[in-house]
């Protein structure tokens, strides 16, 4: 008799470990994804323009501003719910691992240092502003200069309990999350294959309605952008076990 709950989809195959660890990765390639637009769509008069002057503009054009501010919203608050989900592919597979594997020591010490995990800060801003994201998806703060009244930067607004954001340039910050994640489910990648998951994204993105970034001049008859999203390896965790993999799933 099958151990799967009713509710389990019957014809998608459970995981092994390294199958989990590769399925994983393509979480991170959902958020760089998901990066990706939030860079581009950040780059707009609809989130770079003052209220009241975009309030201004006939009908049509605000419909196309709000157009390009969903759109940011939306894949900034996936963005982080990608992010978070990764944690969770983790333990679950961690949890997994000793009972596929219990002569093998490493998956003794991985739930121990994933709890390590996460516990720093970092790890607890990310769960945070995917439940911020969740509830209300305008997570998205913006600096004025004070006496010309120009645009300078977003930023992700501070939560209570957590470091305060506001000098830090949104994009920026999106980046450093990404590639803590980024490293911590490489941490747990066996050698041998650490190789073999490109951390190096690439993405079409149809230029946005209300766009104020440079375009390159091939690209001014409205097509799309190449957006690449790259994660620089620390190797801080580092704690990945040596050998061959086990399973099939990585294969």
């Amino acid at each position: 008799m099958s151990s799967r709950k009713q509710n389990d989809m019957p014809d998608v195959p459970e995981l092994d470990f390294s199958g989990a660890l590769c399925e994983i990765w393509s979480a991170l390639n959902y958020a760089a994804y998901h990066l990706a637009y939030v860079h581009i769509y950040s780059q707009t008069a609809a989130l770079q323009d003052d209220v009241d002057q975009l309030r201004k503009q006939e009908q049509v054009l605000r419909d196309m501003t709000q157009v390009d501010i969903v759109i940011c919203r939306a894949h900034l608050a996936s963005f982080f719910w990608q992010l978070d989900h990764v944690f969770e592919a983790l333990r679950a597979a961690i949890t997994r691992g000793p009972k596929e594997y219990s002569t093998i020591q490493y998956f003794w010490t991985c739930e121990k240092q994933l709890k390590e995990i996460e516990d720093t800060a970092i790890r607890r801003e990310i769960s945070a502003y995917r439940n911020k994201g969740h509830e209300i998806p305008a997570i998205i703060g913006s600096l004025w200069d004070e006496k010309g009244g120009q645009f300078l930067y977003h930023y992700l607004p501070s939560i209570t309990g957590h470091e305060r954001k506001e000098s830090i340039e949104m994009n920026a910050q999106l980046q450093r999350y990404f590639e803590f994640v980024a490293n911590v489910w490489l941490s747990f990648v066996p050698h041998n294959l650490k190789d073999k998951f490109p951390v190096d994204f690439k993405f079409p993105i149809t230029v946005p309605n209300s766009y104020v970034g440079e375009l390159p001049p091939r690209l001014e008859g409205g097509l799309q952008l190449e957006v690449r999203i790259v994660a620089k390896v620390t190797g801080f965790w580092g704690a990945s076990p040596d050998g061959e993999s086990h399973g099939s799933g990585a294969s």
